[in-house]
């Protein structure tokens, strides 16, 4: 079958929770490939004063959620309005939270992974870095 390994990559993340291109593509290219630590929950549901309310990647472990703001539900003032309240109680409840977009994903996929990785360290992690080729800019 032709493009089974992407296939099968998709299906695989689909089953872990992934929702969206910008989700597939911070797990394949930003998580796997440099080793930072998987995930504690994905879409981990919670209750707001709007009702339910989803967070894209929660490390509970770590106190770090990672929001990834595709265009489709973030491009408007009311939308940023809204993610900013949820940062802020987030962050009231000692929680730091990331906001990935598209050219941190794809674009800059290793710096993006160094950055976390400081964010995670900072709270708490003890693993390493790793590169995902010649020419990442995670250190050897």
């Amino acid at each position: 079958m032709r493009r089974r390994r992407l296939l099968s990559l998709l299906l695989t993340d689909l089953e872990r929770g992934t929702h969206s291109v910008l989700e597939h593509g911070y797990t394949s290219r930003v998580v796997l490939p440099h080793g930072l630590p998987p995930p504690t929950h994905r879409q981990a549901l919670r209750r707001g004063p709007r009702g339910r309310e989803y967070r894209d990647v929660e490390h509970e472990d770590l106190g770090v959620i990672v929001e990834l703001d595709g265009s489709r539900w973030h491009d408007d003032a009311r939308a940023a309005d809204s993610d900013a309240r949820r940062d802020l109680d987030d962050l009231a409840a000692g929680q730091v939270v990331v906001r990935l977009r598209h050219p941190q994903v794809y674009g800059d996929p290793c710096g993006t992974a160094v950055r976390l990785g400081a964010v995670f360290r900072v709270r708490g992690w003890t693993g390493r870095l790793r590169r995902c080729g010649p020419t990442c800019s995670v250190a050897p």
